[in-house]
């Protein structure tokens, strides 16, 4: 009964507009208080108090149930604006605003979604119908549509898909065109195929070494692609991306695409980072902490990594297989184990096409090495 008049006097309403991850419950145990159930779960303590409508420093009884927030959500304190919580969460107004669908102020004990978060139904597998043309990719590339024919009728590599993947894959106009490993090729149809022949969306291909992008970054050698493929969930892009051996794939919670390149062996990563910035690796709830760059402490419950999920190589075979006019384009065809760069050598943070990923400062991350 305090608790809920201390809540009352305070003004708090709570609004769940905005679906979340499924919340779990904690029961008290004899001792426990409220900072050391929110150390317990990572969480912060007033966002645990809120979620419960208590305070803080509410005494706890054992036996008490409470609901643990779920993973990227905050509750909005006293004095606090969309400014101090964007702040406090390094994401942008404008993104809070929209994803919680803000139109006026905020009430205290407000729950909040935060920027990368994607509802659990985007995850869901589901059937996507089948390509009318199996082989021929419809890739979008700035303002302009194309029809490429990546692989012919016997899942070969073909010379025009390839000549016009060399152009699509320039940074810019006055760039010249290089060609592509022929495995991109292989990946972009067997992605296309996968999803019914859907739009893809390439957001940027091959570029120089700038910013975060290094001299071994498979960008600059014609091996990886940004990618979204329209109406698909990113979740759903990158978990396919995963099913594939001999792949790079990565995803990024708070950008607009997946990363998706050719490499000996398969690997895969999840960025916090917001564009621009340094890379934040973590998992699908959230980045690492700074104790995970202690490599004992790589088996706490805090630094888990996703599994692996390599199970459909035969969507996107090692084997490359090139038609006799592409064959010609390449003094030697580069197979994938020609990959002298290290297994992981970095992990691609912002696509330099997209303009919703342009103009975000460059800073150091306060977290993680990359």
């Amino acid at each position: 009964m305090r608790s809920l008049l201390v809540v009352a006097l305070l003004g708090v309403v709570f609004i769940d507009a905005t679906p979340v991850a499924a919340q779990h419950t904690h029961t008290v145990q004899s001792g426990q208080s409220m900072s050391r159930i929110a150390r317990r779960y990572h969480v912060n303590v007033w966002d645990l108090a809120l979620a419960n409508r208590l305070q803080p420093t509410t005494m706890l009884r054992p036996g008490q149930s409470l609901t643990v927030p779920a993973p990227r959500t905050t509750y909005v304190r006293a004095g606090q604006t969309l400014s101090h919580i964007a702040r406090e969460h390094d994401c942008a107004v404008d993104e809070l605003r929209r994803l919680n669908q803000i139109t006026g102020g905020l009430r205290i004990g407000r729950r909040l979604v935060l920027p990368g978060y994607e509802a659990a139904e985007s995850a869901a597998p589901q059937e996507w119908g089948t390509p009318e043309a199996p082989g021929v990719v419809q890739i979008r590339r700035r303002e302009g549509v194309v029809m490429l024919r990546l692989l012919d009728e016997e899942r070969r590599v073909t010379r025009e898909g390839l000549v016009a993947l060399a152009e699509l894959m320039r940074r810019n106009d006055a760039d010249e065109a290089e060609l592509p490993h022929p495995r991109v090729s292989v990946l972009l149809a067997a992605i296309s195929d996968h999803f019914g022949g859907r739009e893809i969306v390439l957001l940027s291909g091959r570029r120089g070494a700038v910013g975060y992008t290094r001299e071994t970054s498979r960008h600059t050698q014609g091996r990886a692609t940004d990618i979204r493929v329209t109406g698909v969930p990113r979740r759903q892009l990158w978990d396919y991306c995963r099913t594939l051996g001999h792949t790079g794939c990565g995803f990024y919670p708070r950008s607009t695409f997946v990363h998706v390149d050719v490499r000996a062996q398969a690997a895969q990563w999840v960025d916090w980072s917001r564009p621009g910035r340094r890379p934040r690796y973590g998992n699908l709830d959230r980045a690492w902490p700074r104790l995970c760059r202690d490599h004992r402490r790589r088996g706490h419950r805090l630094c888990r990594a996703e599994g692996r999920r390599v199970t459909a190589p035969q969507d996107a075979p090692q084997e490359i297989v090139l038609t006799a006019d592409a064959r010609a384009l390449y003094p030697e065809v580069p197979s994938v184990e020609q990959d002298e760069a290290p297994e992981v050598d970095e992990y691609e943070t912002a696509s330099d096409e997209d303009p919703e990923l342009d103009g975000a400062p460059e800073t150091e991350d306060p977290d993680l090495d990359s």
